[in-house]
C-alpha cells in the first residue's frame, strides 16, 4: 500500500532566514516546489536538486535551482540545512517558469524555464541567448568534471570566492569555438557579442513554456510538451542547439496575433517544427477529442503492462483532463483517456522506478494516479438522460420526485441557450450552509441539472430545440460533471463521451442563415470553470438565488424557500439584507451594478484570487470597485502602454471588453464552452464604460485633486484638517479633507409629520440603524429606503414613526460598492 513521508518541507526550511523568505501561493499553481532530481550517484553521494520559486522580503520573486543532501541520520529525510544554491535567477512574472528537472543519461542536469509570464513574450525573453534563464532548456555540470567551463558571470549564478557551483558542458551548443567548444559565434544568423555575455548553459531555445520534458529511457531522446499561446500546443522532439520558434512560430506555423504584433523574423532565423501540434478548445471544427489547453507533456513508455503503448508518447493536458498516445516517428495521435471529473486537472507524469508504470499528478487534489485500463466513454455513468432517473418524463422534462426546479437572478452567457434547472439533495437528513457573500457549502451527493435549449429561428420560443442537459454532482472531494446530447427526435438524450463534443446548428438570424458552432465540454473541462474556489454550483449562491421564485410548490423568496424547506442549516436569512445580481434590462439600477454582476457570473469563477484566469482582476462582486483592480488596472503584458483592463471613457484600450468582443486585436473570451459574441452585455459594458465610469468617484482620483502626488497628507487614514474624519470618511461622505467644514449630515424636520433627511452621494451604499437610549441598536429599514445605489445624488427623505419614549435616534454607516 502506498505511503506518503515528508521529505523535506521547504517553507520550514527557509523559515527564519534574513532576508526574510516565503513560498507563496502564484499564477495557476506554478509557485512553490516545481522540480526535483536525484543526482545519479544519490546512493552514495545523498545529492538531490529541486527547482522552487521563493519571495524574497516580501517582493521580489525568484526562481531557484539548489541542491540538498539526504540526512546523515535517516535517510527517509532530507537535511533541511544542507541547502546549496546554484541559480537564483530573479523573476518578475507570475507564471511561465517551467521549472521541471532531470538527469540525461549524461550525467547532466538538465532544466526547463518558460518566458517569464503569459502573454505574448511581453518580457522580450525569446529568441535571446545572452540574456537570462528564460525561453528554453539549459544543460549544467554539477559536478564540475574535468575539462568543462565556468560559467559567463550572471547576477542569478551564486559564487563562492568568485567560482561558481557548476560548470557548463563544453560540448553544450553555444560554447564557443574560442573555448573549446564547436559553436561559430551567430544566432538567428547574426553575430552575438560580447562571448562573455552568452549563456552557455542554453541546450535548446525558442522555448515558450515547457512544464513537464522527459528522457526515452530505451534511446535518450528528449521530449517536451510546449504551451502555445493562442492556437497551438506542442509536443517538441528535442535536440542539441535546436530552436523551437518562440516568438516567430507557434505550432507549425508563424505566430498571427495583432495586439501585440510579433517582432519581424531575422533573415536567418531557422526553427524546427514539433513533431505534434493540437488546437485549443475553443478553436472551431475537428475532433474534440484532439483538442485542449495548456499541454503537460508526457513519457516515452517502456514498461511492461500494456504491449500496445511500448516505444509511443504518453502525454497529457491540464484543463480537461486528456491523455492520448503519440507515435515517436509520424506524430500520429490517439486519444486513451480522460481524468475523471472528481479528480481536477494533470499537473505532471512521470514514471514509476520499480516498474516503468505511468503516473500522473492532479493538482487540485494532490493525486497520484496509474495509469491503467478502463472505459473512456461513460465510465459507469448511466448512458441515457432517461436511464439517470433525473426526470419522470421526457416529453416535457417533468423532473422525478425530489428534482427541484430553481432560477437564478441572471444566467451565464450560453450562446443564445433557453435554460433551466434543477437541484436535489438525495439525503433528506443533509443541509447546506448559506454564506452571504461567499461560496456555499453542499452535501456530497447533491445534484444540479441544466438544461439547454437553442431557438433555430432566434426570438421565436416555437423553434427551440432541446440540444444538451448537464449533471453537476458534488463528490466527497470536489465535483465532476456529465453531458446528455439529445438526439433529432427530441426524445432522448445520449451520454457525451468524455472528451466532450461539438456540432454545427443551422440558425436563422432574423432572416439572415447563420451556421452555429456548438461545443458540449469535456467531462474534465467543467472543472474549468466548477472549481472549488468558484464554489462549484455556480448558479447556487446568494447573489443568484435573492428572488422571487417557486421552488417545490412553495413561492417567495427563493432563499426564505430553502431555509423553510429545510434545506438550510441555521435560521432563515433575513434577504432584505442581502445583494443580489442585476439583469442588463433592469435599468432602474446603475450601469456599473449590472456591469459588476455580468463580471461575477461570467468571469469570477476564473478571475478570482486562487482561481483559473491570469491576469490580475478580481470579477467577484461583493468586492469594492477599487479592490477588483479593474479600472486602470495593468495586465501582465506591455504590448500597449494604454491598454488597461478598463479604461473609463475609452473602450478601444479596455481590455476586458475586446475580450469579450474579440475586437482591436484580441482573443475572445471565454476560451472554453462558447463561439457566439454576447451583444447585450458587450453593450452594456460599452454604455458603463463610455458614461457613468467617467464621473465615478474613485478615491486616487479624489486625492488628487486635493493633495500633491506622494503627499502622505493624502494617506487614506490621515486627517489633514483635524475634523475627526480621516480622508477615506471624507471621500465617502463626499466633504473637504482640507476645510474641517461642510461634512456631510443628516438632518431630522421636526412637525407634525417628522422625517429624516440626508443626501444619498453617488454610489455610496447606505444603511441606518435607530435607537431609543444610544443603547441598543437595531437596523432601520423603512419602506422608502432605497436599496442599492444610484448613478447620481439625490435627496432622500423618510417618515419617523412615533416611538412610545418620543425619542429616536438614527445613525449611517457609508461604504462604497
Amino acid at each position: 500500500t502506498p505511503t506518503q513521508n515528508v521529505f523535506l518541507d521547504l517553507q520550514t526550511t527557509i523559515a527564519g532566514r534574513t532576508p526574510v523568505e516565503t513560498i507563496e501561493g502564484g499564477g495557476n499553481g506554478e509557485h512553490g516546489l516545481l522540480g526535483l532530481a536525484f543526482h545519479p550517484n544519490y546512493a552514495s553521494n545523498g545529492y538531490f536538486y529541486v527547482a522552487y520559486t521563493v519571495r524574497i522580503s516580501g517582493g521580489s520573486y525568484f526562481q531557484r535551482i539548489s541542491r540538498f543532501k539526504v540526512s546523515a541520520s535517516d535517510p527517509t529525510v532530507a537535511d533541511p540545512a544542507s541547502e546549496l544554491i546554484l541559480i537564483q535567477q530573479l523573476d518578475e512574472g507570475a507564471n511561465h517558469n517551467g521549472g521541471d528537472l532531470h538527469f540525461g543519461a549524461d550525467g547532466y542536469l538538465y532544466y526547463t524555464a518558460g518566458d517569464e509570464e503569459n502573454p505574448y513574450d511581453f518580457r522580450l525573453n525569446s529568441q535571446k541567448i545572452n540574456k537570462d534563464f528564460f525561453c528554453g532548456i539549459f544543460r549544467f555540470d554539477v559536478d564540475k568534471k574535468p575539462g568543462n567551463l565556468a560559467p559567463n558571470p550572471h547576477p542569478s549564478i551564486p559564487t563562492d570566492a568568485g567560482v561558481a557551483r557548476f560548470s557548463v558542458p563544453i560540448d553544450n551548443p553555444f560554447v564557443h569555438t574560442s573555448l573549446g567548444g564547436t559553436w561559430n559565434g551567430t544566432y538567428n544568423g547574426a553575430a552575438v557579442t560580447p562571448l562573455s555575455g552568452v549563456r552557455t548553459e542554453f541546450w535548446a531555445t525558442g522555448l515558450r513554456h515547457v512544464w513537464r520534458f522527459s528522457f526515452d529511457s530505451l534511446t535518450g531522446d528528449m521530449w517536451a510538451g510546449d504551451v502555445g499561446q493562442d492556437v497551438y500546443e506542442e509536443i517538441n522532439k528535442v535536440v542539441k542547439g535546436g530552436n523551437y520558434g518562440w516568438i516567430y512560430r507557434e505550432g507549425m506555423h508563424d505566430t498571427a496575433f495583432t495586439n501585440p504584433v510579433p517582432p519581424a523574423k531575422p533573415a536567418g532565423f531557422t526553427s524546427i517544427d514539433p513533431v505534434y501540434e493540437y488546437v485549443h478548445a475553443a478553436i472551431a471544427g475537428g475532433d474534440a477529442s484532439l483538442k485542449g489547453n495548456s499541454v503537460v507533456g508526457g513519457d516515452v513508455d517502456r514498461g511492461n503492462r500494456y504491449p500496445s503503448l511500448v516505444g509511443t508518447y504518453i502525454f497529457s493536458y491540464s484543463v480537461s483532463g486528456h491523455v492520448w498516445q503519440m507515435d515517436t516517428t509520424t506524430g500520429a495521435t490517439t486519444r486513451l483517456a480522460g481524468l475523471p471529473g472528481a479528480y481536477g486537472v494533470f499537473s505532471t507524469q512521470g514514471v514509476d522506478p520499480s516498474n516503468k508504470d505511468l503516473l500522473f499528478g492532479a493538482y487540485l487534489t494532490g493525486k497520484i494516479m496509474r495509469l491503467s485500463t478502463g472505459s473512456t466513454v461513460n465510465d459507469g455513468f448511466p448512458s441515457t438522460l432517461s436511464a439517470t432517473g433525473l426526470f419522470s418524463d421526457l416529453t416535457d422534462l417533468s423532473p422525478a420526485p425530489g428534482m427541484l426546479a430553481y432560477q437564478p437572478n441572471l444566467t451565464f452567457w450560453s450562446d443564445h441557450a433557453l435554460k433551466r434547472r434543477w437541484f436535489t439533495i438525495p439525503d433528506p437528513a443533509a443541509r447546506m450552509t448559506f454564506n452571504a457573500e461567499g461560496n456555499w457549502t453542499y452535501p456530497t451527493g447533491t445534484v444540479w441539472v441544466k438544461h439547454f435549449d437553442l431557438e433555430l429561428s432566434r426570438g421565436n420560443p416555437a423553434t427551440a430545440k432541446r440540444i444538451e442537459t448537464r449533471v453537476l454532482v458534488k463528490t466527497d472531494t470536489g465535483s465532476y460533471g456529465v453531458s446528455y446530447r439529445w438526439n433529432e427526435a427530441q426524445t432522448e438524450a445520449t451520454l457525451v463521451e468524455d472528451a466532450g463534443t461539438e456540432f454545427d446548428v443551422a440558425i436563422d438570424d432574423h432572416g439572415t442563415p447563420h451556421t452555429q458552432r456548438w461545443q458540449i465540454p469535456g467531462r474534465s473541462s467543467c472543472l474549468t470553470c466548477h472549481t472549488p474556489q468558484a464554489g462549484h454550483a455556480l448558479s447556487f449562491n446568494t447573489r443568484q438565488l435573492n428572488r422571487a421564485g417557486s421552488i417545490n410548490g412553495f413561492s417567495g423568496n427563493q432563499l426564505t424557500v430553502l431555509s423553510e424547506g429545510g434545506f438550510l442549516h441555521g435560521p432563515a436569512p433575513t434577504v432584505a439584507n442581502l445583494a443580489r445580481h442585476v439583469r442588463p434590462d433592469e435599468t432602474q439600477y446603475p450601469l456599473e451594478m449590472r456591469a459588476r454582476s455580468y463580471f461575477a457570473v461570467n468571469c469570477a469563477y476564473c478571475h478570482q484570487a486562487g482561481g483559473n484566469g491570469n491576469g490580475f482582476w478580481d470579477g467577484r462582486a461583493h468586492l469594492k470597485l477599487e479592490e477588483t483592480g479593474l479600472v486602470n488596472g495593468m495586465p501582465s503584458t506591455t504590448g500597449n502602454p494604454l491598454n488597461k483592463y478598463i479604461v473609463p471613457g475609452d473602450t478601444s484600450h479596455s481590455i476586458v471588453l475586446n475580450r469579450m468582443a474579440a475586437t482591436n486585436g484580441f482573443t475572445r473570451m471565454p476560451p472554453l464552452g462558447s463561439t457566439e459574441v454576447d451583444p447585450t452585455n458587450i453593450q452594456l459594458i460599452t454604455d458603463w464604460i463610455n458614461s457613468e465610469l467617467t464621473t465615478r468617484p474613485i478615491y486616487d482620483t479624489w486625492r488628487s485633486s486635493h493633495f500633491a502626488a506622494l503627499d502622505s497628507a493624502g494617506d487614506r487614514t490621515a486627517d489633514p484638517d483635524g475634523d475627526g474624519l480621516d480622508n477615506y470618511r471624507e471621500y465617502l461622505l463626499g466633504s473637504s479633507p482640507l476645510t474641517g467644514a461642510g461634512a456631510w449630515q443628516a438632518q431630522v424636520q421636526n412637525g407634525a409629520s417628522p422625517k429624516l433627511r440626508f443626501l444619498r452621494k453617488s454610489h455610496r451604499l447606505y444603511s441606518i440603524q435607530t435607537s431609543e437610549t444610544l443603547g441598543s441598536w437595531s437596523a432601520w429599514t423603512p419602506a422608502g429606503l432605497p436599496s442599492g445605489y444610484s448613478a447620481q445624488d439625490e435627496w432622500i427623505e423618510l417618515p419617523i414613526p412615533t416611538t412610545p419614549g418620543g425619542k429616536q435616534f438614527f445613525r449611517f454607516q457609508v461604504s462604497e460598492p
